[in-house]
């Protein structure tokens, strides 16, 4: 998954994403502008910005549950460090 990460982000493409909310719950699909990955805690995140929620979001890797990467182009709101 992180691959297509990193791809979607150098191409500057947005992702669609699947993602398991820490509460188990699950919020469907999200498009999100791929921007940078970090640890913390020994857990590794994706940082992107959440379109639909209009802000920057951390989700944990090994809570995606899917990936696509989209053909919308972003502008980079901030540097992309991949």
């Amino acid at each position: 998954m992180k691959d297509e990460i990193i791809e979607a982000g150098k191409n500057l493409k947005t992702i669609l994403i699947e993602y398991a909310e820490k509460d188990g719950s699950n919020e469907g699909w999200r498009e999100v502008e791929p921007y940078s990955f970090r640890e913390k805690s020994g857990v590794e995140y994706f940082y992107g910005f959440d379109i639909k929620k209009n802000g920057i979001r951390g989700f944990i890797i090994d809570s995606i549950n899917d990936i696509q990467i989209t053909n919308n182009s972003y502008t980079p709101r901030w540097e992309v460090e991949f």
